[in-house]
């Protein structure tokens, strides 16, 4: 069967011996390391008997481990249990090699086996068990049909598989073929539809045809007047071009102006720059007791001649003696700021200061009238 797969019927086939051979290895080691362990809780059996002399150890030894053995329910299906005790000098004490008839043991003789016993005990005992799995054993059979069953089972679920993938491919074949039966009927009726609406297409190509002659001798008689309007456009979309070129020339100048006021403008902070920084020097140089901010240098550098000089006179004043410096107003500033104080010099011009420390000052702002609510707004920021 195409669904089938050939390697797995052969794994199938192959696999059973080969698991059965390890299962029944596997077995035998676990069925051993059990018996192994258990044999060794009483193989000795009641030490006190050994070391007081009343049983020989080969005795104790043989008498447990037949018990031992007896006790075994395996062995009825087919394990077979080979045990083996022995010295460290290799006298075996299981299976003994003779048994000796045994008579009463006097006292003097208990000593001596008790003395025996501990010396054996004290050497140490060599113990020994092999299972092993026959063939053709109800154990085995057991195991060799459970993997045969398995494989069994295997192969049937591959076969119900291969079952369903035919029969999804036979109704989906089935389904195909309907489709095409059904898609047969409806492009007939399809066609039959086309023959009547071409039928219906020649007719309206006739009549179109009619239509068609009768519009041209129309639009033979309109031609002049569709040539008139086309002039008349064209003269429209010249005019159009040349305002679009007047627009982009003046749009250009515009630009050049732009690029013009950016330079001056760029010029001009340059040179503010320069005059800012050569009064922070000359303060810097000559006044040494204040510190002035950039934005009072900047106000400074606004005023006419004559106002900074009113100005830089009442600079030098704060330097010398702050406390001589006439003080019109303060100015609170937020909480936790510090008060600034309002000096007026040459009438409308204003300067704001704040103590620092000691005797030293700040020169926060230097203005006229017309700058005093951006200068007090600048020193609420402060």
């Amino acid at each position: 069967m195409r669904h089938f797969p050939l390697r797995t019927l052969i794994l199938c086939v192959l696999l059973p011996p080969f698991v059965y051979v390890f299962s029944i290895q596997l077995l035998e080691k676990t069925i051993q390391a059990r018996y192994d362990e258990t044999l060794a809780a009483v193989y000795t059996g009641d030490t006190r008997l050994l070391f007081d002399g009343s049983v020989r150890i080969q005795d104790a030894v043989r008498e447990n481990v037949n018990a031992f053995i007896a006790s075994l329910k395996l062995p009825a299906w087919g394990v077979r249990v080979n045990v083996t005790v022995k010295t460290k000098n290799g006298i075996y004490l299981y299976p003994d090699t003779y048994d000796e008839p045994r008579s009463a043991l006097s006292e003097l003789d208990s000593i001596t086996v008790a003395r025996e016993n501990f010396r054996i005990l004290n050497d140490g005992l060599i113990k020994t068990v092999e299972v092993e799995i026959e063939h053709n054993t109800l154990i085995s059979n057991l195991i060799l049909v459970s993997w045969v069953i398995a494989a069994l089972l295997v192969l049937f679920l591959f076969y119900r598989r291969g079952i369903k993938k035919v029969n999804e491919e036979e109704s989906v074949r089935q389904e195909i073929i309907d489709g095409l039966a059904n898609e047969r009927q409806k492009s007939q009726s399809q066609l039959e539809r086309l023959e009547s609406q071409r039928i219906l297409l020649s007719e309206k190509i006739d009549m179109m045809k009619g239509e068609l002659e009768h519009e041209r001798q129309k639009a033979s008689s309109t031609e002049d007047e569709m040539m008139d309007e086309l002039l008349e456009l064209e003269k429209k979309i010249s005019e159009n071009i040349v305002q679009q070129d007047q627009q982009s020339l003046e749009i250009n100048n515009l630009k050049e102006k732009i690029k013009q006021y950016e330079k001056e403008n760029e010029a001009k902070n340059r040179q503010l720059l320069k005059g800012v920084d050569a009064v922070r020097k000359r303060f810097n140089a000559l006044y040494k007791n204040i510190s002035v901010h950039d934005k009072a240098i900047e106000g400074l550098l606004d005023l006419t001649e004559e106002m900074k000089i009113k100005a830089e006179e009442v600079v030098h004043q704060l330097n010398e003696d702050p406390n001589s410096v006439q003080i019109k107003r303060k100015v609170f500033g937020k909480k936790n700021r510090e008060t600034v104080f309002e000096v007026i010099f040459a009438y409308k011009s204003r300067l704001y200061f704040r103590k620092v420390s000691g005797n030293r000052v700040e020169v926060l702002v230097i203005g006229t009238k017309l700058t005093q609510n951006k200068d007090l707004a600048f020193l609420d920021k402060l």
